[in-house]
Order: C-alpha cells, then structure tokens, then sequence
C-alpha cells in the first residue's frame, strides 16, 4: 500500500515537470548569478586600482553589441550604451584594489527570467580582453591577475577549491 502511493507521488511529480517544461511554462534563464568573489593579486593592473563591471542584457540587440566587445571598447562606450539601452542594461559595478579581495559581492538582477545574458568586464590599463560570457553559473570566482583575467564558475572544481584555500 505505501509502495503504491509513492509510486503515484513519483509519477505526478514527474508529470507535472514534464508538463511545465513541455508548454514552456518554465522559463528559460539565461542569467543565473547570485554572487561574486574577486580575488586580487597585489600586482593586478600594475598595482593601479580599477574598475570592474558585471553588465546585463536584457534585449537581444544590446547581447549582440555586448558580445562583441573587449574591456577597452566597453569602459570607452559604457555611457553611450546606459543612454541606448537605459531600459535594456542593468550593470553592477565594483572598486578593485590590488590585493584586497572582495568576496560574498551579491547579484541581485531586477528580472532573472528577461535576462538575455551577461558579461564580466575589468578596466585593465594594460593591453588583453579582460572580458567574459557570465554563463548560468551561479557564483563565480573571478581572479584579477598581473596582465590576465580568470573567471571560474561554480560548476568548476578550482572555485571550490579557491574559496578554501587548497593547494595554495
């Protein structure tokens, strides 16, 4: 008897997830982001402090631009595209010191089910991308290095590792 209904639990909750999924009831998110850690070398751009961006689209169009754009080409257009797409951008800014870590930084996106997509960009003054795709992870570590950016989402084994101080 007990057996019975939990088979019958199963199965309704199996049907009702394939319902949802099925008529697209259940959004597709692009943009999952919760939280940020920055991990700062003290020789990060020169020892010079800068600025980070977490930019947020939230209309195809400003995807597309995004999506091809460096750090420079972002930071020089960055007021042009708030005045463009005052609507359709969202961007969480951060003060990087070299050597100071920020870590626990939260994301809280005004619509995770319109997000489009989303980019991390640091305001380098050397010459690199300093540019990447946030993904749909959900926390991400990202290290400001001497003359490189890494970003490493939590499906990844390093950010775990990173939080904890293994190996270092």
């Amino acid at each position: 008897m007990f057996r019975n209904r939990l088979l019958h639990k199963a199965f309704a909750i199996l049907a009702v997830a394939f319902l949802l999924t099925s008529c697209n009831l259940m959004p597709d998110v692009h943009v999952w982001l919760k939280t940020v850690d920055f991990e700062v070398d003290p020789h990060a751009n020169k020892g010079e402090a800068f600025e980070c961006h977490i930019t947020v689209a939230y209309s195809k169009d400003l995807l597309d631009r995004l999506q091809g754009m460096d750090a420079q080409g972002y930071f020089s257009n960055v007021d042009s595209l708030k005045k463009t797409y005052k609507d359709s951008i969202e961007i969480f800014s951060f003060d990087i010191i070299p050597g100071k870590n920020k870590t626990d930084q939260k994301i809280n996106l005004r619509s995770y089910n319109k997000a489009q997509g989303a980019f991390i960009f640091a305001k380098y003054s050397t010459p690199g991308k300093f540019t990447e795709n946030v993904g749909r992870s959900h926390s991400m570590v990202v290290r400001l290095l001497p003359y490189k950016m890494e970003v490493v989402s939590d499906t990844n084994l390093d950010a775990m590792t990173s939080k904890i101080n293994i190996g270092k």
